[in-house]
């Protein structure tokens, strides 16, 4: 198969951007290479039903960003502070807000008018309160109905993942590595959490995730642990990756992905580490494979879904952790984390498209050209995909 090539990305300084390629720490190579698109007959049509203006996007800047769905809205927001509500059918404005306005006028606010908010971690939302995070430490609740000011509260760190929402709490994790509990109603700190921090680690965290009375979470050093959600004491951790090697480099083992619960079992990945299944009562590893992935998991039918870093996509069994097909086609074109949807597995590109492949086979259904850079997973409500660009365009998208 023809090949194209880039200039491989290789100073630490800008870990993000070579890890977003999905390029090779550790190899040899001097060039990154990117797969051209195979040719293959489609066997469903995605069609883009709507796309609207969701504001600036995030520029060429390391983002998570992406839309959530409340009800019968999907909000999405850009880096620089503009947050907007749309009618999940119809694209239809519902309301948009700017928070360098609403937050600018607060006493003690850092914020000016004109000053980039650089919203970073989020979107998480219930049908009351959509919660997010910024660079600058800030995180911030609106109320879903018409992006009206909640509460809003620093933190120390950065914050690069979604926050959690559910059963009263709000919990993040920071990049300087504390895990944090607040009051869904008032934004009130209920408990706070350090973990270890490497010297070196990639650009971003895990995103936690509350089930069962707990709040689980990936850890720099390649560890899964969980807090009960009330107090914030740590019940058991679990190991996804021990770091090996002779230099820092080497010795990443970065747990970014965002835990998955399902029964009595929770799922998570570490870069330079394993796919793991863990029994989320006792933190028992069940079953553990050597995969390396920074991105977020997606399970449906019995299986579980991995992007890893070399851009390939695997269907991997949830019983037993066999991996059941893998399709290497989307070599070095930087996917996104796997979404599922109508029995196709979707990832975007940065090169503006989005692919379907089968659920129970890994082969090409489909591909979409939406125009721009897809960053971040698609966010799936029902039988409509959601799809947050790198230049700020929203759209939903049906097969």
């Amino acid at each position: 198969m023809k090949q194209l090539t880039l200039p491989a990305r290789v100073s630490a300084l800008v870990l993000s951007a070579l890890l977003l390629g999905g390029c090779s720490l550790f190899g040899d190579d001097d060039e990154l290479l990117v797969k051209e698109l195979v040719e293959f007959t489609p066997t469903i049509t995605p069609k883009i039903l709507w796309e609207a203006d969701a504001g600036d996007g995030i520029d060429d800047h390391f983002s998570r960003l992406s839309p959530t769905v409340s009800g019968d809205v999907v909000i999405a927001a850009d880096r620089v502070g503009r947050v907007s509500a749309f009618n999940r059918e119809t694209g239809a404005r519902q309301w948009q807000v700017d928070l360098r306005t609403l937050l600018g006028g607060n006493s003690g606010s850092f914020l000016g008018g004109g000053d980039n908010l650089r919203i970073s971690g989020g979107l998480s939302s219930n049908n009351r309160h959509v919660v997010f995070g910024t660079e600058r430490g800030l995180l911030v609740a609106l109320k879903v109905s018409d992006g009206s000011l909640v509460w809003s509260t620093t933190v120390r760190g950065e914050i690069l993942a979604a926050p959690a929402i559910a059963d009263g709490k709000v919990v993040i994790k920071t990049a300087a590595g504390d895990v944090i509990g607040f009051a869904e109603a008032s934004g009130e700190q209920v408990w706070s959490v350090a973990t270890e921090v490497p010297a070196l680690s990639l650009r971003g965290t895990s995103a936690p995730t509350i089930a069962n009375g707990g709040a689980l979470f990936g850890t720099g050093n390649g560890k899964l642990s969980v807090a009960v959600l009330d107090n914030g004491l740590q019940a058991w951790e679990a190991r996804l990756a021990v770091p090996k090697g002779a230099t820092e480099l080497q010795r990443l083992s970065d747990s970014d992905s965002t835990p998955l619960v399902l029964g009595n079992f929770v799922y998570s990945i570490a870069f330079n580490g394993q796919l793991t299944a863990v029994e989320l009562s006792t933190g028992r590893v069940v079953w553990a494979r050597e995969y390396s992935s920074y991105q977020n998991l997606a399970i449906a039918s019995g299986r579980i879904f991995v992007a890893d870093v070399n851009d390939s996509v695997y269907g991997i069994e949830l019983s037993g952790g066999i991996e059941q097909w893998s399709n290497t086609d989307l070599s070095g074109r930087r996917i996104t984390a796997p979404a599922v949807i109508n029995g196709n597995v979707v990832v975007g590109d940065e090169y503006g498209y989005l692919h379907f492949m089968n659920m129970a086979t890994g082969r090409m259904t489909g591909r979409l050209e939406v125009g721009s850079d897809v960053y971040a997973a698609a966010i799936v409500a029902g039988d409509t995909l959601y799809v947050q660009t790198r230049d700020g365009t929203l759209l939903a998208v049906r097969i």
